[in-house]
C-alpha cells in the first residue's frame, strides 16, 4: 500500500473468487489507509481465469500489473513496473523471492529455486491491457488449480511479445513452513494441477508444453518408482512425516513431500486422461 508511485494514477482491483476466509473484512480495514482507490468483488468461485478476466474487464489502467495475494511488495514496485514498459509489446517480470517471515520479508535473499523462466506467470508480471485483450484473456475452461496463466503466455507469445526481467519490482512470496496438517489442501491441489496439465497440452500440444507439464512416460514410470506400493496413501506415512516434524527433521521431510507431490500431481493427470477415453 505504500507506494512511491502517485496513488491518484493507480488502482488496486481485488476480485475475491468465492472465499469465506474473511478476505472482505480484510479490504474494508484496509480503505481508510489505502490512499489510492481499491476496488473489491466478490464473486462465485469459478477459477483463477475467471477471476482475473473479472478484473481485466473492470480495470480502467492501460498497465496491468498481475500480483498474487500472499507477495509482499516493495515501496517502489509500482513504479518499478511502469519504469520498465518501453512500449506494448513488453512483458515485465519481477523477482518472486520466497519468505517464511511476514514481519521481515525483505531479509530473505534470492534462492536458485526462485528463479523462472516462465515467458508469462502473474506472480509478479506487468502487460499491457490492451495486449491481454488482443490475446484473448485467460482461458476460462481453466477452472481449476494451474496452468491458466502459462496458457495464456503461449498466444501472448504468438502476438510478438517480449520479456523484460527486472529487479526492481521485488515481490516477497509469504509461504510458511510445511506442516503435516496441510497435507490433504495440498494434495487436493496437485490432483487439480494434473488434471490442468491435461487441458493445457490438449490445447498446445508441443514438446515444449509436455516438458513443462512432465506428461510424459518416463515421468509416469519415475513416480510409480518411487511411490511403489501407493505408500503416499499409508497412515503410516502419516504418522512418519508428523514424527519428523516433532524432531524437525525437515531436509526429509522435504524430500518424502516432494515424492508426494509428484504421486498427487501425476495422479492428477492420470485421472484426466481417464476422462477423455
Amino acid at each position: 500500500m505504500k507506494q512511491t508511485f502517485p496513488q491518484d494514477r493507480y488502482e488496486i482491483l481485488v476480485i475475491d473468487d468465492g472465499s469465506s476466509d474473511g478476505t472482505d473484512e480484510m479490504v474494508k480495514a484496509l480503505l481508510p489507509h489505502a490512499g489510492c482507490e481499491i476496488r473489491y468483488l466478490h464473486r462465485e468461485h469459478k477459477g483463477a481465469a475467471a477471476a482475473r478476466n473479472e478484473g481485466l474487464r473492470r480495470a480502467r489502467g492501460r498497465l496491468i500489473i498481475f500480483l498474487d495475494s500472499d507477495i509482499i511488495v516493495v515501496p517502489e514496485f509500482v513504479a518499478a513496473h511502469v519504469a520498465e514498459h518501453d512500449d506494448e509489446a513488453t512483458i515485465v517480470h519481477g523477482p518472486v523471492i520466497w519468505t517464511s517471515s511476514p514481519e521481515n520479508p525483505t531479509a530473505a535473499r534470492r534462492k536458485v529455486t526462485d528463479v523462472s523462466r516462465a515467458f508469462f506467470a502473474t506472480g509478479n508480471v506487468s502487460i499491457s491491457r490492451e495486449k491481454l485483450f488482443e490475446a484473448g484473456l485467460f482461458d476460462e475452461d481453466f477452472t481449476e488449480y494451474g496452468w491458466e496463466d502459462l496458457e495464456l503466455g503461449q498466444r501472448l507469445k504468438k502476438l510478438g511479445m517480449r520479456v523484460k526481467r527486472s529487479q526492481g519490482p521485488k515481490g516477497y512470496h509469504l509461504k510458511p513452513e510445511f506442516r503435516v496438517e496441510d497435507l490433504p489442501v495440498l494434495a487436493w491441489r496437485e490432483r487439480e494441477r494434473g488434471h490442468m496439465a491435461v487441458l493445457y497440452y490438449e490445447k498446445h500440444p508441443t514438446l515444449e508444453v509436455k516438458m513443462a507439464t512432465m506428461l510424459t512416460p518416463i515421468f509416469f514410470w519415475l513416480v510409480r518408482v518411487l511411490t511403489l506400493g501407493d505408500w503416499p496413501e499409508w497412515r503410516l506415512t502419516a504418522r512418519l512425516l508428523r514424527f519428523l516434524e516433532r524432531i524437525k527433521l525437515r531436509p526429509l521431510l522435504s524430500l518424502i513431500l516432494q515424492s508426494i507431490i509428484y504421486y498427487h500431481y501425476s495422479g492428477g493427470m492420470r485421472e484426466a486422461l481417464s476422462w477423455r477415453k
